[in-house]
């Protein structure tokens, strides 16, 4: 009986690290393009910010269309993400020129965007960003 016990919890402990392992790696990496292709067109709560963002072939680009930064774009921007749940997406870019950081949350479901990000790190400007909009049109 004790080995037959003993055997069990060792099948136990290496199915639990093969699911472990399984769970980690498929975590591992800086995520994929799945949003190449798609272009969002929203409106920041609380304002009249709207901004476009397109990506294609790995890298994004984005221009303000209403609201104090009208008319600033970027381009060329690599970008990394991944879909969290049915119709939802995480993205995430740097652009170290800037430098920016910036991370999206995507909801097309509910037609939402949160945006969070840390602008001019490492400068005298440095200054965190959270900001929750509303998605106007998405084309896949």
């Amino acid at each position: 009986m004790i080995r037959y016990l003993k055997v069990s919890v060792c099948f136990a402990a290496f199915f639990a690290l093969q699911s472990l392992t399984t769970v980690a790696l498929a975590q591992e990496g800086t995520g994929s393009h799945i949003l190449n292709g798609t272009t969002v067109e929203w409106t920041y709560n609380d304002s009249d910010a709207r901004m476009v963002v397109s990506f294609a072939d790995g890298l994004g680009q984005y221009e303000w269309v209403a609201g104090r930064r009208k008319g600033n774009t970027d381009s060329e921007i690599p970008y990394s993400s991944r879909e969290i749940s049915p119709n939802i997406f995480l993205m995430s870019w740097i652009q170290a020129d800037r430098p920016d950081f910036i991370t999206m949350i995507f909801d097309f479901n509910a037609m939402t965007i949160s945006t969070t990000g840390l602008i001019g790190y490492k400068s005298d400007n440095e200054r965190f960003l959270f900001m929750d909009g509303v998605i106007n049109d998405v084309e896949r």
